[in-house]
């Protein structure tokens, strides 16, 4: 199928003015950025009766279905359903956004789902809805990713829209970016100040932080604190250098704190109150807001128990990375070449555990493994073509 090229939707100058429309109507000035959420599979398909006798094997990749049909004797189907899904999910999508439109449907996936349906705006690429996976567990959910490019033309009340299909299909956010623009006044050294000054400090303890940019010479500047890792990342930079030249001298800078399900669980309400959640990010945001007069209500997305995730994931790492150095070429070839012996092994294995894996609960086990096999995999980070 043919390939969509995502492109910038505007030039520096209309972001910038667009932007300080967004900001008259919205006095919380604090807006969303980036939002990616998973729904279950049936949220999407209820909505397409072609879908209705849909089940998750259908939507499994070749090799995964491949390897269930064999198991149980029989032919795969054609691979056709995950691209009706992820076609259904966008009209879905486009419907409940109001102002996308739906892009061409592609065999190549992402995130290790199988196959994506673009979101457009103005023939430009602004989001993806995924379907189809390896396992059956992603083959059972249907995720949607929406760029800085899309929501920069999503209404507010829209996005409370989302909030309540999010929150009706028993679906969760697995990322969302807080951003707040201060157009003059606000220098990125202040930042790090802030930073040497306590005011980034998480009960005691004081994040880790880095540089990225001309900080010698004086601009095109980065500041960020925390990690992707931990769920939780902010960074500070100089938006106008980003857009217009640092030559330009533009004094727009940006602060943005970036939420992911790493660890915590990201509340819905961060959709309609997205200042209150950037207020409770960090006390710097907080005193950031309170400078432009800004009335937020600081909300703390608090983490998950670590220690046993921590153990658990170690264990299971581990385990994969054996897999990987010392079974791995065994697996490929009994995979490639062996018919129905990986599948054999595994149903008469199944009853068994790795050493060291034994006393971890499985809902534990499971999500290590799916936080390793995000770590093997690589990092799907936003690009200058999709962020506003």
């Amino acid at each position: 199928m043919r390939t969509v090229a995502a492109k910038p939707v505007m030039d520096g100058s209309k972001v910038k003015w667009t932007l300080e429309q967004i900001e008259q109507r919205n006095p919380g000035r604090v807006r969303i950025d980036w939002l990616r959420f998973t729904v279950p599979l049936d949220a999407v398909i209820k909505t397409d009766r072609r879908l209705l006798d849909l089940t998750v094997l259908d939507l499994m990749d070749r090799r995964g279905k491949d390897l269930v049909m064999q198991a149980r004797n029989a032919d795969a189907d054609p691979y056709t359903s995950a691209h009706m899904v992820t076609l259904a999910g966008a009209q879905l999508m486009a419907g409940l956004l109001g102002v996308l439109s739906v892009g061409v449907t592609e065999d190549k996936g992402m995130d290790y789902y199988a196959a994506r349906t673009a979101l457009m705006y103005e023939g430009a690429v602004v989001g993806w809805v995924l379907a189809g996976g390896k396992s059956s567990n992603q083959a059972g959910t249907v995720h949607i990713n929406l760029f800085g490019s899309a929501l920069l033309h999503i209404p507010l009340q829209r996005l409370a829209q989302v909030r309540a299909f999010i929150g009706e299909s028993f679906g969760w956010i697995t990322r969302a970016d807080l951003a707040l623009d201060v157009w003059s006044g606000h220098k990125i050294e202040d930042t790090r100040s802030a930073y040497l000054a306590g005011q980034f400090d998480v009960r005691g303890k004081r994040p880790n932080q880095s540089e990225a940019g001309s900080w010698t010479s004086g601009h095109s500047r980065t500041f960020y604190v925390g990690s992707r890792g931990t769920g939780k990342l902010f960074r500070a930079y100089e938006k106008g250098h980003e857009l217009f030249g640092h030559e330009s001298g533009d004094p727009w800078i940006r602060y943005e704190v970036e939420l992911r399900s790493n660890h915590r669980v990201i509340d819905l309400d961060v959709l309609t109150r997205p200042g209150d959640f950037f207020a409770g990010a960090y006390g710097f945001c907080a005193s950031v807001l309170d400078a432009l007069d800004v009335d937020a209500q600081a909300c703390v997305i608090p983490t998950t128990p670590e220690l046993a995730d921590k153990t658990a994931e170690a264990a299971v790492e581990r385990v994969a990375r054996w897999l990987k150095r010392t079974a791995g070429p065994a697996i490929v070839a009994a995979f490639d070449l062996g018919g129905d012996l990986l599948a054999d092994i595994v149903d008469s294995e199944r009853h068994r555990l790795p050493r060291r894996l034994i006393g971890i609960d499985i809902a534990t086990l499971r999500a290590s493994f799916q936080k390793v096999a995000d770590g093997f995999a690589p990092s799907f980070a936003p690009s200058f073509n999709g962020a506003a």
